[in-house]
């Protein structure tokens, strides 16, 4: 089994075939998920470290890993002899990554770093330029991804089947939330969106699915536009079910790989994109009169729960309250008995 040394290696020598001086991992995928499928994974491969939460940065010579006081200890712990410096976050004398990287290609004659821009939003790419810009003209590359050379095992994105939503529990129907989806991007004066987000699609759809643990969601983009909706998924997912529930609710049905060109296809006026919650790589592919830069208004319209919506949690909530009330009439006289640990009854 290759040690993280080993990967560092071949990292650095893709980065010496493409003239980089450094590439950032970070721990986000395409649609901007706090929890991401193992495929994306990038960063807790090249470093080690298995936290929710971190970046790490990859120089000719040297490496860092930038992670949260949660994960002091553990990163310390996970990167002890890996070739990795743990970077202490919002901790006094820590650098900020362009500062370390303006740091380290001082005496290089290498100005461009790597980023996926497929795995980072658009405002992180646009932040980073100004911040590499200001540590001496450093410039960013966005359209390559070395994990495509270097990761021979990597897991690939799921496969999981998606299943339609009840509407005894959605409380609405996917065509009607479509048109007001629509109306709220006419009063922001836009002609469609790409919604990327995947609890968004999933709300949105009525559809739910396992990509994700503990998540009921499922890896897809959904393009809309004034006048047509696209979901963009791997048809292995789709049950005949599936396919035939989204025919009559009006919605297309395309490749999860093709995405980049139906957005380039689109052919309105103008789109919505969230540049927090859009990649950078689909944020560049419309080619429109003008991108109407904006927060996506899905969200909101999310938040407001419908009655079905609304007994949903009452039932939840009284499940969940059932559990825990077994479960602290279990733990007194188990804890009493003996041989119970913190392991033990989180496993329960």
């Amino acid at each position: 089994m290759k040690t993280i040394q080993d990967r560092l290696s071949e990292l650095r020598e893709v980065m010496h075939r493409e003239h980089l001086a450094a590439f950032i991992f970070p721990s986000t995928d395409p649609h901007s998920g706090e929890y991401v499928p193992d495929h994306w994974m990038g960063r807790r491969w090249i470093s080690g470290f298995n936290g929710s939460a971190g970046t790490a940065v990859v120089t000719m010579h040297s490496a860092a890993l930038w992670t949260d006081s949660r994960y002091f200890i553990a990163a310390a712990d996970q990167l002890q002899g890996s070739g990795f410096t743990l970077m202490k976050e919002r901790i006094d004398g820590t650098p900020t990554i362009a500062e370390w990287i303006g740091r380290e290609l001082q005496t290089s004659d290498l100005t461009e770093v790597g980023v996926d821009g497929w795995v980072c939003s658009h405002s992180f790419v646009e932040q980073l330029r100004r911040d590499l810009r200001e540590q001496g003209g450093i410039t960013v590359r966005t359209n390559f991804d070395p994990l495509e050379y270097i990761w021979k095992d990597r897991p690939a994105i799921p496969k999981n089947k998606v299943v339609v939503h009840p509407m005894e529990f959605a409380g609405e129907r996917t065509a009607f939330k479509i048109e007001r989806v629509r109306k709220a991007l006419r009063a922001q004066h836009a002609d469609g969106t790409l919604v990327s987000a995947l609890d968004d699609i999933a709300w949105i759809l009525n559809l739910r699915g396992s990509d994700v643990h503990c998540n009921p969601v499922f890896v897809a983009f959904l393009l809309i536009s004034s006048a047509q909706v696209t979901l963009y998924i791997d048809p292995d997912k789709l049950t005949p079910e599936v396919v035939s529930y989204l025919k009559g609710e009006g919605v297309g049905i395309d490749d999860y790989a093709d995405v980049r060109k139906g957005v380039a296809d689109y052919d309105e006026y103008n789109i919505l994109l969230d540049p927090d919650r859009l990649n950078d790589t689909l944020f560049h592919a419309p080619r429109v009169k003008q991108i109407v830069a904006a927060a996506s208004p899905v969200p909101s319209l999310k938040a407001v729960k419908n009655e079905a919506e609304i007994a949903g949690f009452h039932r939840a909530m009284l499940r969940d309250g059932i559990a825990m009330v077994k479960f602290l009439h279990w733990l007194k006289p188990a804890v009493e008995a003996g041989g119970q640990t913190e392991m033990s009854l989180e496993r329960c």
